[in-house]
C-alpha cells in the first residue's frame, strides 16, 4: 500500500509565483494515476497532476503560488487511482484541419499548425495579457494594418536553421528544405498543463529524410493572462551524420513579434545581462532575451529562456530591431567573426541531442514583468523534500 507523503517546498532566496514545480514519486502507475494535493496550512486543494514515467515511477506537478522568499510551505500528497480532474491547459487536436488548439484557463492561447501546406510546423496565433496577440500575422494572415511583409519563413514561432549539411531548412526561397510532420506520440489535457509532443522530419528540397526532431511543448496552467511553456527540441539523427554550420540564419527556438514589439514602433529588446536593444543583444551570448512592446495602451512582452544543461549555454541571440528573436548557439564565427571560432556542431548517426527553452509572456517590460526571477525559477527551482 502506497502512503500519502508530506510535501516541504522551500522557496529560496526568491520569492516563488505561479512557478512549475514537479517532484518525482516511487508509485504505482498502474494504480495509481491521480494525486490530491492540500495546503496543509488552509487546508485548500491545490490543483496537480501526475505523468508516468514507469510503471513504478511518477512526476507529481503543480504551481507554487504566493510562496515568500525564505519561506517554507507543506502539502499532504495523496494518491488516487483515477486521474486528476480538471482541464486548466486543455490541447485539442483538429487532424481534418492539421492542427492542433491549446486553450489556457478557458481561453484560446495558441495553435500548432503542421499541414503540408506550410514548409514547416508553427504556433499561431500567440496570444498574451489582455487579450493581445504578440507574434506577427503575417503571412499566415493577411495581417494588421502597417504589419511589416517581409520574410515569408518568419511565422509567429517556429523552428528552423540554414545550414544543416548543406540544406536550408531556414528560408522558403529557392531549394529550400522541409519539415514534415511525422505523428503525435504525446496529446493531454490536465489541470496543470496540457502537453503536445510531435514527431517530425527534417527532409531535402526533394523530400528526403535527413533526420528526426522530437517537439515537447508543455504549456502551463497560469491564472491570469500572462502565458508559460516549455519547448523542448530534440533531433535524432536516424539517417547518417548531420553537420549544422555556422551560420546566422537559424533558431532552434525562433520568434517573430508583432509589430508593437518592434524597435522602430517603440519596442525594447532586452538580454540577461542587462543589454538594451540591438546594439548590444545581436549576436550576444546571455541566458535569456526579452521583447516588449505597447498594444493599444497596455504593455507587453515575451521572453525566450535558455536551460543550463543545453549545449554551448548561454546562447547566442539573433535578435533584430524588425521584430526576429531567435537561439542559434551554432552562429559563432557569423556573431562575433573576430573571437575566430567555428561554430560548427557534428551529430553523428544514431545520436540524440536535446535543446531546453521556456517562453514567458508576461505584461509589462522585461523589470515589471519580473522575467529575472522567472527565468531563475527555471534554471533553480524550489527545493521540495519528501516525507
Amino acid at each position: 500500500m502506497t502512503e500519502a507523503h508530506t510535501l516541504t517546498v522551500e522557496a529560496g532566496p526568491h520569492d516563488r509565483d505561479r512557478c512549475p514545480i514537479e517532484v518525482a514519486l516511487t508509485w504505482n502507475y498502474r494504480r495509481f494515476k491521480g494525486a490530491r494535493l492540500i495546503d496543509a496550512e488552509s487546508g485548500k486543494t491545490v490543483p496537480c497532476q501526475l505523468a508516468r514515467v514507469s510503471d513504478r515511477r511518477v512526476v507529481a506537478a503543480w504551481l507554487v503560488n504566493g510562496l515568500k522568499a525564505g519561506e517554507k510551505r507543506k502539502h499532504h500528497l495523496t494518491p488516487l487511482e483515477t486521474p486528476s480532474l480538471g482541464q486548466g491547459a486543455e490541447v485539442i487536436n483538429l487532424p481534418d484541419e492539421l492542427r492542433a488548439d491549446v486553450y489556457v484557463q478557458g481561453r484560446h492561447f495558441t495553435s500548432y499548425h503542421y499541414g503540408k501546406q506550410w514548409v514547416r510546423p508553427f504556433l499561431y496565433p500567440v496570444i498574451g495579457p489582455y487579450g493581445r496577440q504578440v507574434t506577427r500575422s503575417w503571412p499566415i494572415t493577411d495581417g494588421v494594418e502597417g504589419e511589416s511583409q517581409d520574410r515569408p519563413h518568419h511565422k509567429s514561432i517556429w523552428v528552423g536553421y540554414g545550414a544543416c549539411n548543406k540544406v536550408n531548412n531556414w528560408s522558403e526561397s529557392g531549394e529550400h528544405g522541409w519539415q514534415r510532420h511525422h505523428s503525435f506520440t504525446n496529446e493531454f489535457s490536465g489541470p496543470v498543463y496540457g502537453r503536445l509532443t510531435a514527431k517530425i522530419d527534417w527532409c531535402t528540397h526533394a523530400g528526403r529524410k535527413q533526420f528526426e526532431e522530437i517537439r515537447d511543448m508543455r504549456f502551463h496552467a497560469l491564472p491570469g493572462g500572462e502565458r508559460l511553456f516549455d519547448f523542448n527540441v530534440t533531433l535524432c539523427m536516424t539517417e547518417a551524420q548531420v553537420v549544422f554550420h555556422d551560420t546566422r540564419e537559424g533558431g532552434l527556438l525562433a520568434v517573430r513579434a508583432a509589430k508593437a514589439l518592434e524597435a522602430g514602433h517603440g519596442g525594447c529588446i532586452e538580454n540577461g545581462y542587462g543589454g538594451i536593444g540591438e546594439d548590444e543583444t545581436w549576436g550576444r551570448r546571455a541566458p535569456w532575451c526579452d521583447r516588449s512592446g505597447t498594444i493599444d495602451g497596455k504593455t507587453v512582452g515575451i521572453a525566450v529562456f535558455d536551460h543550463e544543461t543545453n549545449p554551448r549555454y548561454p546562447t547566442h541571440w539573433h535578435v533584430r530591431d524588425y521584430g526576429l528573436m531567435t537561439a542559434n548557439c551554432f552562429g559563432r564565427r557569423h556573431y562575433r567573426p573576430k573571437d575566430k571560432v567555428k561554430g560548427d556542431m557534428v551529430f553523428p548517426k544514431g545520436s540524440q541531442t536535446t535543446w531546453r527553452y521556456r517562453v514567458f509572456i508576461h505584461r509589462g517590460d522585461a523589470s515589471k514583468g519580473k522575467v529575472k526571477d522567472r527565468f531563475l525559477d527555471y534554471i533553480a527551482p524550489p527545493k521540495v523534500t519528501v516525507k
